[in-house]
C-alpha cells in the first residue's frame, strides 16, 4: 500500500499542473520502511538510484528511485539504455 503522504500527494493534484508527484513513492512517514520502486515489489530498499532526463532538465533536477536487490541492477539498465546521468548508492 503506498504512503499516506503518497495517497494525499496523488488526491491533491500533486503538481501545480494537477499530474501526480512523479517521486511520491519514495515519500515516506517516520515510521516507515522505505520500498523498492519496481512495480509490484514491495521490498525494503536498500539501494538509490539517482538520475535525471538531460533532454529535458538541467543538472539541478535530480530524480531518485529507490530499488531492493533483486531490481537494482533491472532499474538501473533501464536507465542506462536511455543514456540518463545515474548513480547508484547504499542507502
Amino acid at each position: 500500500m503506498p504512503s499516506p503522504w503518497c495517497s494525499f500527494a496523488l488526491a491533491s493534484g500533486g503538481s501545480p499542473r494537477g499530474r501526480p508527484t512523479p517521486y511520491c513513492q519514495s515519500v515516506t512517514a517516520p515510521d516507515e520502511v522505505p520500498q523498492c520502486s519496481a512495480k509490484g515489489c514491495r521490498a525494503p530498499a536498500v539501494w538509490t538510484l539517482s538520475w535525471r532526463n538531460p533532454r529535458i532538465h538541467g543538472p539541478e533536477r535530480v530524480k531518485q528511485w529507490l530499488a531492493c536487490d533483486e531490481h537494482r541492477s533491472t532499474l538501473a539498465d533501464f536507465l542506462a539504455r536511455r543514456d540518463f546521468p545515474l548513480e547508484v548508492t547504499p542507502r
